[in-house]
């Protein structure tokens, strides 16, 4: 008996909604070159293949600070310390803190 299969196809990571709560779990999202990402509580950690090459491939965000994707691409964001909340900003909305933290 044959039973057809139904052929899965890998899940593409989606641009959310935002404000986003994340846990320890990075997320993939998939990013538009410029899109400014915000922590608007907690702590956030960004890393992606877009970043290699960069002095520091890891970016932490903390509260009131936030990143600008340098270019397209999926980037995987997490909270190391439980919970971060991400927010997606215009790129030309105004940030209110323009500053990345090191690991």
């Amino acid at each position: 008996m044959n039973i057809p299969q139904t052929p899965q196809t890998p899940q593409t990571p989606q641009t959310p909604k935002t404000p986003l709560t994340l846990g320890s779990v990075p997320q993939a999202l998939r990013l538009a070159r410029g899109q400014v990402l915000a922590c608007t509580g907690g702590c956030l950690w960004i890393t992606s293949d877009a970043l290699a090459g960069r002095r520091d491939s890891d970016i932490v965000l903390e509260s009131g600070q936030s990143f600008v994707a340098p270019q397209a691409a999926t980037y995987f964001v997490g909270a190391p310390r439980g919970c971060g909340v991400l927010s997606l900003l215009a790129p030309t909305a105004p940030a209110a803190s323009l500053l990345e933290t090191t690991c």
